[in-house]
């Protein structure tokens, strides 16, 4: 099991990896890889383009692109990250553990540049070790990443948050304090209800493309049999 959990940390997952076994951290370290092709070619062109309100939902998380500076390339990198906005600040977990890469730029140069659903947000963050304030807000944080919170190992909505806390221990709490003051939660945002109207909406359209599609198919010549 040592040996395991070496292994683990050498490959750059510390926190929750360190708890769960060695089935479940197989699972993360897929996960990671997953994930990260996930974001390149789907999220972040899909956040970019402001859709990020449109597959927002309290089930499935809400999502921040966050920019930082390549600490060898200085060149932009950005990444999709749950959030929650609280005390005037925005709050994200490095939740794969030191080894995330765009901690390690944050780290290096913690200037910088958060998109919001309809607005952008230049910030500077700091890493909060502070016992107290990660029990202040690493627990309702990991609550609103939605169902992606169970891969901390445990049930954030009905685990104590002294569990919570335990499976993050080794998880970075980053804190982006924007530049021009502090920020509060727009409906689009987790805790808003912004999501209701626009998962609406797509219900309606996605019904009406299906009674297009179905009732034009019967419409066709041709497409009713004669007896």
């Amino acid at each position: 099991m040592t040996s395991m959990a070496t292994a683990q940390r050498g490959a750059g997952l510390d926190g929750p990896v360190a708890h769960v076994g060695p089935v479940l951290a197989a699972i993360l370290l897929t996960l990671r890889f997953s994930i990260n092709r996930l974001n390149r070619w789907l999220m972040v062109p899909a956040l970019r383009r402001g859709l990020g309100p449109w597959v927002a939902t309290p089930a499935g998380g809400y999502l921040l692109l966050l920019q930082t500076r390549g600490r060898r390339t200085g060149l932009p990198r950005q990444a999709p990250l749950s959030y929650r906005i609280a005390d005037g600040s925005i709050w994200v977990l490095a939740g794969f553990g030191p080894a995330t890469q765009w901690y390690r730029n944050l780290i290096a140069s913690p200037e910088v540049e958060v998109r919001l659903p309809g607005r952008s947000v230049r910030c500077v963050a700091t890493e909060i070790d502070a016992p107290e304030l990660r029990r202040t807000f690493a627990p309702g944080l990991v609550r609103a990443t939605g169902l992606p919170g169970l891969l901390i190992g445990c049930n954030p909505w009905t685990a104590p948050d002294d569990r919570i806390l335990a499976q993050l221990e080794g998880v970075p709490l980053i804190r982006l304090d924007p530049v021009d003051g502090p920020i509060a939660a727009s409906p689009d945002d987790p805790g808003g209800r912004a999501w209701l109207w626009r998962q609406g909406f797509l219900g309606l359209v996605t019904v009406i493309a299906w009674w297009l599609v179905r009732f034009g198919r019967r419409g066709r010549p041709g497409a009713q049999r004669v007896g």
